[in-house]
C-alpha cells in the first residue's frame, strides 16, 4: 500500500483529459471512498449522481460556465448535499457549515482514490446551481456542491507552489510560533517535538507548583489545629 502522504502530495488537478472508458470497477471504488467519509453525526447528508453519456457531460460542462474540457472526462460525478437532513439536528449551522464540510470531506475521498487508481480528477465548485438541478431532476431539498470530474489525464499537471509548514503552524494560540534553526532544514518533526517537549515541560512545572502549594496550605493548617488543642498540662 501506498503512503497516503505521497498520494496526497503527488494529487494534481486535471482539466484535459483522453476521451477513454473507465471501468465500472474503478468508479464504484471512487464512489464508495466518499461514503467512508466523515460527516457531523455520522448523517452522511449527500448523494452522487454519476454522468457518463457525453451530451449530459457537454450540458454540465455548459453550465459550469463552459468549462468544455471537462466534458472529455470519463465521467462526472455531481456531489449533491441534503441541508435540511443536517439542520434538523444542528440548526442554522448545522445548514449552513456542516452541510459542506461533509460533502468536502467526501469529495477529497474521490480525489485520493481517484489518483491511487491512476486516475486524473477535477473539482469544480462554479457552476450555474439551477441548470444543474434543472438538468439532473435534483428535487428542492438537495443542493448540488461540486462536479467532479473523472478520467485519464491528457497532461502532466505541474507541482503547485505550497507555503512552508512553519509558516502555517502556530502554537497554543494565533501567532506564537517557534523559531528554531532545524526549520531551515525542514525539519519540521524536529520542530513540532522540540515544541511538544517544552509544553510538556512547563505543564509539570506547573503541576509541582500546584503540589507545592497544596502541602505548604496542608501543613499551615495542621498547624493550626494543634495550636488550637486544649492543653493537657494542669
Amino acid at each position: 500500500m501506498s503512503d497516503i502522504l505521497e498520494i496526497i502530495k503527488s494529487r494534481r488537478t486535471v482539466k484535459h483529459f483522453v476521451p477513454k472508458f473507465i471501468s465500472w470497477d474503478k468508479i464504484s471504488r471512487v464512489i464508495d471512498a466518499a461514503r467512508h467519509a466523515p460527516s457531523s453525526g455520522n448523517l452522511q447528508n449527500w448523494k452522487f449522481v454519476v454522468c457518463w453519456e457525453p451530451a449530459q457531460k457537454e450540458a454540465l460542462a455548459k453550465a459550469a460556465y463552459e468549462e468544455h474540457e471537462i466534458s472529455m472526462a470519463g465521467v462526472l460525478i455531481v456531489v449533491c448535499a441534503e441541508p435540511e437532513k443536517v439542520e434538523r439536528y444542528y440548526g442554522l449551522r448545522g445548514e449552513r457549515l456542516y452541510t459542506v464540510q461533509n460533502c468536502a470531506a467526501a469529495i477529497q475521498n474521490m480525489l485520493l482514490e481517484a489518483h491511487s487508481l491512476g486516475l486524473g480528477s477535477c473539482w469544480i465548485g462554479a457552476f450555474d446551481e439551477d441548470e444543474v438541478k434543472t438538468l439532473l431532476s435534483i428535487p428542492a431539498e438537495a443542493r448540488p456542491q461540486a462536479i467532479i470530474a473523472i478520467g485519464y489525464s491528457d497532461e502532466v499537471a505541474e507541482k503547485p507552489p505550497r507555503y512552508p509548514l512553519e509558516t502555517l503552524v502556530y502554537f497554543s494560540k494565533w501567532r506564537s510560533k517557534s523559531r528554531d534553526p532545524a526549520k531551515y532544514m525542514n525539519d519540521v518533526a524536529t520542530i513540532l517535538a522540540r515544541k511538544a517537549e517544552s509544553t510538556q515541560e512547563m505543564m509539570k512545572e506547573a503541576a509541582g507548583f500546584v503540589v507545592d502549594k497544596a502541602k505548604e496550605k496542608a501543613a499551615e493548617t495542621r498547624g493550626k489545629k494543634e495550636a488550637e488543642k486544649p492543653s493537657e498540662n494542669l
